[in-house]
C-alpha cells in the first residue's frame, strides 16, 4: 500500500541542516558493513541519527540548512495539542460509476459516522463533503484547529487515498491513521507532511511492530483499538490486556497514545466507566476515543487523561452543520376564474 516516494537525493540532517546524511550501517549484518539500517540516517556533520527530513530540490534543502544555522529565535513554550480533538472518518466514492473511471484519482471525500461490526469499521449513511464539514468545525465558533483523521480505505484495505489524503491534511494539523500496517507505511503517511502519523493496533500484527515504529520515529502516536480487549491484525498477538499492553509501550519509549473504545465509536454514549477507570491508572499521556463528546472532554481530564477524541456527529457538530432544506412538490397553480359581466339592464340571465 505505498505509492512512488519522494527523491531521497535531496535529504537534510534534521538537527543541523546539513546535506551530509547517509544510512546507517549495520556491523552486524549478513555483509559487514554493507547493510542498512531502513530509516535511519546519520549525519556526518554532527553525528544526529534518527529519521531525516526530504526535500524535492537541492535549493530547498539548502534553505532549510541556512534557517537551521542562523541565531536561534527565543524559546517559545511548547504547543500543547487541544484537549477535544474531533474524529475525521473520511470515505471516497467516484465521481461517476463508470468502471473505466474507477481507476482514476477523481473522487469526492467525505466524512462519514463509523461503527464497529464486531469485525471492521463500517461507514454508516450518515455523511457530508470534507468541505462541508471543515467549514463547520473550522469555523469561529467550533474553531478545531486539530483533528484526528481516519482513512477508511487505508484502515479497511490498506489501500489510502493519497491524492485525497495530500489535499485534505493542508487544512489544519492532522493525526493521520491511514491504518498502517509496518514502518513503509508509517512512512508513507509523513510523506504527506502530517504533523502525527497515528498506528493502529488493529493494523498491527503484533507489539513488536511498535517497537519497529519508535525506531522509524518516536513521535508516532500509538492507538490501542479496544473492545473488551485490545484488538490487533493477527490472532497470533496473545498480549490483550489493556494495562499490560501500555505499560509496554511506555518500556519501548512512547510518552503518549491513544484508546479507541470501538463498541462505543460513533455512538455519543459517553466514555465506558470501567474502562476510564483503568486509562487513569497509566503512567502515560492518554487520549480516549470512542463515545467521546465535547462535555465529556472535562471531565476526562479531571481523571488525569490528556483529552478526548471526538465522535465525528455529536449533536454540538450537527447543529453546526448546514441542514439541507427539505423538498416538497410545490402546489400547481389553478387556473384563474373567468370574469363574471353583469347583465344588461332588461336582459334575461344566461342559464348555461
Amino acid at each position: 500500500m505505498s505509492e512512488p516516494k519522494a527523491p531521497f537525493d535531496f535529504a537534510a540532517c534534521g538537527r543541523c541542516g546539513s546535506g551530509l546524511v547517509h544510512p546507517r550501517l549495520l556491523t552486524m549484518g549478513p555483509l559487514p558493513w554493507v547493510d542498512s539500517e531502513r530509516y535511519v540516517y546519520v549525519c556526518h556533520a554532527c553525528g544526529h541519527v534518527g529519521l531525516p527530513v526530504f526535500f524535492e530540490t537541492a535549493e530547498a534543502r539548502a534553505e532549510y540548512e541556512r534557517a537551521k544555522q542562523s541565531p536561534p529565535r527565543r524559546p517559545e513554550a511548547p504547543k500543547r495539542p487541544p484537549s477535544s480533538i474531533p474524529i475525521l472518518p473520511i470515505d471516497t466514492r467516484p465521481i461517476l460509476d463508470a468502471k473505466i473511471l474507477e481507476a482514476l484519482p477523481i473522487r469526492l471525500a467525505y466524512v462519514v459516522g463509523v461503527r464497529w461490526d464486531g469485525l471492521a469499521l463500517q461507514p454508516t449513511p450518515y455523511r457530508v463533503s470534507f468541505a462541508e464539514y471543515w467549514t463547520a468545525i473550522g469555523g469561529p465558533r467550533y474553531n478545531a484547529s486539530q483533528v484526528f483523521m481516519l482513512d477508511l480505505e487505508g484502515v479497511r484495505r490498506g489501500d489510502p487515498n493519497f491524492d485525497i489524503l495530500r489535499e485534505l491534511v493542508k487544512r489544519c494539523d492532522v493525526w493521520l491513521d491511514l491504518g498502517a500496517r509496518d514502518s513503509d507505511d508509517a512512512m508513507d503517511g509523513y510523506m504527506l507532511d502530517v504533523e502525527r502519523v497515528v498506528a493502529g493496533s488493529k493494523t498491527l500484527s503484533s507489539l513488536e511492530a511498535f517497537t519497529d515504529l519508535h525506531r522509524l520515529s518516536p513521535s508516532i502516536l500509538p492507538c490501542l483499538d479496544w473492545d473488551g480487549q485490545v484488538l490487533w491484525g493477527s490472532p497470533r498477538e496473545k498480549r490483550v490486556i489493556l494495562e499490560e499492553v501500555a505499560e509496554a509501550l511506555q518500556a519501548i519509549g512512547f510518552s503518549s497514545l491513544c484508546v479507541m473504545d470501538l463498541r462505543r465509536l460513533g455512538t455519543e454514549a459517553g466514555p465506558d466507566p470501567g474502562l476510564l477507570a483503568s486509562l487513569e491508572r497509566l503512567a502515560l499521556e492518554v487520549y480516549l476515543g470512542g463515545g467521546i463528546r465535547e462535555t465529556d472532554v472535562p471531565a476526562l481530564q479531571a481523571r488525569g487523561l490528556a483529552g478526548g477524541l471526538v465522535d465525528p456527529f455529536t449533536p454540538i457538530i450537527r447543529d453546526l452543520l448546514q441542514r439541507p432544506v427539505a423538498e416538497a412538490p410545490a402546489e400547481a397553480p389553478g387556473p384563474a376564474p373567468k370574469p363574471q359581466r353583469k347583465p344588461a339592464p332588461g336582459s334575461v340571465p344566461d342559464s348555461g
